[in-house]
């Protein structure tokens, strides 16, 4: 098997976990506290399909059942700064995020998730304006728990290269840059070399919806920024 980021914190996980039955759980008997990266790794690592805890990531929320960790929000600079300065030009250093991973049980209801999104937005530090998110049409997601939370969609950006596994496991392109930093035996390889060492390749990547949350509301005037229609399964976008 392709040796995959993370595999060290799934492991760990999957050596003890058991998945629990939250059927009749609903909302209100959820908790949302701040948590690690730590303690999410395993979780990101083990039940998203990115596989993959970024290392970009500034906040961590956990959705509790009581002292048991059903659901995982993360919030970080995801791709670089240009997918922000394309909402707002002028925006500083530290007002914006990118929710870049969500997990939660699938034996929790739908209502969990909005739940659990809401209340981890609420909680994120007061100079966050605008948070954005991105929905792979390749894994089915049109976001529709983004737009069951009042996320703006502004469209879809463009496909570019995905890498992926030999394992079929899709992995963004700058995962090369952080095994390079977590492994610095890794810094003497071009991305090819690293590619070839970790069995990756290239592949054409599929289009992403994007979606924008502004925590200020007065941002939002200020900019008049247009939503889309949102995007469902029936319309065919490809």
């Amino acid at each position: 098997m392709t040796k995959v980021f993370d595999d060290n914190a799934r492991n760990r996980l999957l050596a003890t976990y058991k998945k629990p039955d939250l059927s009749s759980v609903k909302p209100k008997d959820l908790m949302v506290k701040e948590i690690d990266c730590k303690t999410a790794r395993g979780y990101i690592a083990s039940f998203h399909y990115s596989k993959t805890m970024p290392d970009s990531t500034r906040f961590v929320f956990g959705l509790f059942y009581g002292e048991l960790l059903c659901g995982v929000c993360a919030f970080g600079m995801g791709c670089g700064k240009n997918q922000y300065t394309a909402i707002y030009p002028d925006v500083k250093n530290g007002e914006y995020v990118e929710l870049t991973r969500l997990w939660l049980e699938d034996s929790l209801g739908r209502n969990s998730e909005s739940y659990f999104i809401g209340k981890s937005l609420r909680m994120l530090p007061k100079e966050i304006r605008f948070v954005v998110s991105f929905s792979d049409e390749k894994q089915g997601h049109y976001g529709y728990i983004y737009q069951a939370t009042n996320f703006q969609y502004l469209g879809k950006n463009g496909g570019g290269k995905m890498l992926i596994t030999e394992d079929g496991i899709e992995k963004h392109p700058r995962l090369l840059g952080m095994y390079r930093k977590r492994h610095p035996e890794y810094k003497k390889y071009s991305n090819d070399e690293l590619m070839d060492l970790l069995g990756y390749k290239y592949i054409p990547g599929g289009c992403k919806f994007r979606y924008v949350y502004f925590r200020d509301k007065k941002l939002r005037k200020q900019l008049n920024i247009k939503s889309l229609p949102y995007p469902k399964e029936k319309d065919n976008l490809n």
